[in-house]
């Protein structure tokens, strides 16, 4: 799909009052080389396990007739299921905007080297995770190794990046036990030619779990991390979700909620291994296997959804808070970082 169909598409959708489906993570799999602390995909046990490449097709076929802006290929890990270089080929077909493979990078080397190949050749973003060093990033990925893994696994992918177009990332989710690392991990992925996301811990969907030891805590070594975040060029962040955290972590709560605020242009979809189709929290909204996305929307369940995130406390998290920021900036201060953050992404 082109950028000007995308357009048309867009436009369509606002006249008829509904979605643009702004971005759209699609989970290929629940299986996983990790068993992160914050995460319970793996522990997943429905069938099918990964998608076939014929659901695939037929899930991005019906994004197409709707429209689709922005993809995400992710899983569990994403590498583990054999179809995926033709899954991202398929998917560069369906948004114009930009596709990023997510993986965690743990994994057989030429297995990581294939798909890498492919989504660099692509101008696919890759996104990964470093949270830790050492033994805590043992810990909180719980994966032997876990840094020195997927660090050598960036570098490698770094070196074949020639002249590619894909935007290389490591997103760090802080938490309580990994805050004073986050300013080392930036720059390790700074100096491997990465580029670094902040995310913040959190419980608030199905798949991520409570864990005390990780909840943020608003204090000195917070607000010190903040301060160094502020203005950073080597996050991709803007500033108005990084100084937004305290706030967030003193409280639980959030003025903002995407889906409730902004239905229409912050809509953010996740599409499972079976098809089914999930908006934040809540059971899925419809099938895209069984269902086009002009029925998901249409239909009641969505409706309910949306009426019950009339309640919703708020979130402040990179896939919903921050996308709402972006397209709804505060003041024209925010307006004009937002936009050079946007060009200096184009710049990359």
């Amino acid at each position: 799909m082109t950028k000007l169909t995308a357009v048309g598409k867009n436009l369509k959708n606002l006249m008829k009052r509904r979605p643009l489906n702004s971005s759209t993570e699609i989970r290929i799999t629940h299986l996983c080389t990790q068993r992160c602390r914050q995460c319970s995909v793996y522990e997943k046990r429905n069938e099918p396990a990964s998608m076939s490449l014929a659901d695939f097709r037929t899930i991005t076929r019906r994004l197409r007739e709707y429209g689709a802006n922005i993809g995400f290929i992710s899983g569990g890990e994403a590498t583990l299921v054999p179809d995926l270089d033709k899954m991202l080929v398929e998917a560069k077909k369906t948004f114009p905007l930009g596709t990023a493979l997510v993986t965690g990078l743990i994994n057989r080397t030429p297995i990581i080297e294939k798909f890498a190949r492919v989504a660099l050749e692509n101008n696919i973003h890759i996104q990964t995770s470093l949270d830790g060093l050492g033994a805590l990033g043992d810990s909180l990925r719980g994966a032997k190794n876990f840094a020195e893994t997927v660090l050598e696994h960036m570098k490698h992918i770094a070196d074949m990046r020639a002249r590619s177009r894909s935007l290389l990332y490591a997103n760090i989710v802080i938490n309580n036990l990994n805050i004073e690392q986050v300013p080392e991990l930036i720059r390790r992925a700074r100096d491997l030619g990465w580029r670094a996301t902040i995310g913040v811990y959190h419980a608030l969907t199905a798949t991520t779990r409570f864990d005390e030891e990780l909840r943020l805590k608003n204090d000195q070594r917070l607000n010190k991390l903040i301060d160094f975040l502020v203005g950073n060029p080597d996050i991709l962040n803007l500033d108005a979700f990084i100084l937004g955290i305290p706030a967030f972590v003193k409280s639980h709560r959030s003025e903002i909620c995407a889906f409730r605020d902004a239905p229409l242009l912050a809509t953010r979809l996740t599409i499972m291994e079976d098809g089914n189709v999930h908006l934040c929290y809540g059971d899925p909204i419809g099938n895209l296997l069984r269902q086009s996305l002009g029925e998901i929307f249409s239909g009641e369940a969505y409706r309910q959804r949306i009426a019950e995130y009339g309640n919703c406390p708020g979130c402040w998290t990179t896939c919903y808070t921050q996308r709402y920021l972006l397209v709804h900036p505060r003041s024209f201060g925010e307006l004009k970082h937002n936009v050079r953050k946007v060009l200096g992404l184009k710049k990359k």
